[in-house]
């Protein structure tokens, strides 16, 4: 296709798009006029792996994960247990920093392709077959694309759709939209729960279960925050389905401190430790994250009183926003807004009677002013609960700015 021509007019016989480019795109809706086949990379790449072109196996099973907040911890999470287990693994898909499937192309056969999935990419998806998928949680999240919740839910769901019986599928049994899913595709439906014992991997006096077999108790895990234990069930019941045993899930869970923008310890300046989560690109996930830094450091001692200096705000989504101004409310000693939501967020905090915030210009001004107002036994947390591209070009800019300023503090 030349930069001359219009859709109308290319020779095309099928076309591979980025999930970013929605369906209402112009030139999307040139395509499907003259009905070219539109396939995302992450669909198509997962057709090619699966056979060669004389029909047999190049690779092991695909396993996906998807929900709208810990899938690419989880999809790491589970990558590593395999690896622990000796399994040759690839770990990719929509995670970030990673690599595409497609990459996994020129790397040669491994037993298992780990693949994080964003709801763009499964919103188009025909061929996506994965012999496990992971639905973590669903809350609500671009809406600006998919305009409701329940459309939303729905492109996580089809994740499903394509299993078959000996497939398996591994679904919040906690979180209703999750729950619905089970009678989507023809997988067998297995189930994690932050409450019930009879799901296959639970939580329980303390410890996670895999069925009636201990793994470890929670206050081993390196992974900080109840979300995070959340994905540690997840994962756990994702690889037992696989064969994997009790010892390397252990080993992982003991192991794994996160990826990096996520509740990732920057530094600690004056007794101050300051924490960049520059991935919480939606409200529930920025609660979540207050949350688990204030019990961490209540579970760790801190003194009365410390409490979280909150750096929160970005480019809007259309999102509402009350829980996490909530969790402000209850868990920040103060809170720095920025960005286009500021406002809202402000207003938001009114209606609550909280009004230990301030609204400021940019990232590097909210860490200079957080630096004033925490004091030793204090956390700055960096958790913005919108998308970043409003100031930055993403979240992986926008985290590494907040490191920058971080470390430029003396």
């Amino acid at each position: 296709m030349t930069t001359t021509r219009q859709p109308e007019s290319a020779r095309v016989d099928w076309a591979v798009v980025s999930p970013g480019v929605g369906s209402n795109h112009p030139l999307i809706r040139a395509l499907r006029r003259r009905s070219v086949p539109i396939v995302d990379e992450l669909d198509l790449a997962s057709r090619l792996l699966s056979a060669s072109p004389v029909g047999q196996h190049v690779g092991g099973p695909i396993i996906a994960i998807t929900g709208t907040n810990g899938k690419s911890t989880t999809t790491a999470l589970i990558a590593q247990m395999l690896e622990n287990a000796g399994k040759r693994v690839f770990c990719g898909g929509n995670l970030a920093p990673g690599r595409p499937l497609s990459a996994a192309l020129m790397a040669g056969p491994k037993d298992y392709y780990v693949v994080e999935a964003s709801s763009f990419q499964l919103e188009r998806a025909r061929w996506l077959k994965p012999k496990v998928a992971v639905i973590l949680n669903i809350t609500a999240d671009h809406l600006n694309r998919h305009g409701t919740v329940g459309r939303y839910a729905d492109c996580k769901s089809r994740i499903l759709d394509r299993q078959s019986p000996d497939d398996y599928a591994v679904l919040n049994q906690d979180d209703p939209k999750v729950y619905a899913a089970r009678c989507r595709g023809k997988g067998e439906k297995h189930f994690f729960s932050m409450r019930l014992r009879s799901a296959d991997a639970h939580l329980a006096d303390g410890i996670i279960w895999t069925g009636d077999q201990a793994v470890l108790p929670v206050r081993q895990v390196r992974l900080p925050g109840t979300h995070n234990i959340q994905n540690c069930l997840a994962a756990t019941a994702a690889v037992r389905l696989l064969g994997v045993g009790l010892a390397p899930i252990r080993r992982a869970l003991k192991a794994f401190n996160g990826l990096p923008h996520r509740l990732e310890n920057v530094r600690r300046l004056g007794g101050v430790d300051y924490i960049n989560s520059s991935m919480t690109t939606n409200p529930a996930a920025g609660a979540m994250s207050i949350e688990a830094i204030a019990a961490g450091r209540a579970a760790k001692g801190a003194r009365r009183g410390a409490r979280v200096v909150l750096i929160a705000g970005g480019r809007e989504k259309a999102l509402p926003t009350i829980e996490y101004a909530r969790a402000m409310r209850k868990y920040a000693k103060w809170v720095l807004l920025i960005g286009e939501s500021s406002i809202r967020l402000a207003r938001e905090l009114d209606s609550l009677g909280f009004r230990r915030y301030d609204v400021l210009a940019d990232l590097k001004t909210a860490v200079a002013a957080a630096r004033a107002k925490a004091r030793a036994g204090d956390a700055v947390l960096f958790a913005p609960g919108f998308a970043s591209f409003d100031q930055f070009r993403d979240f992986e800019a926008r985290g590494e700015a907040f490191r920058r300023e971080v470390n430029n503090l003396d």
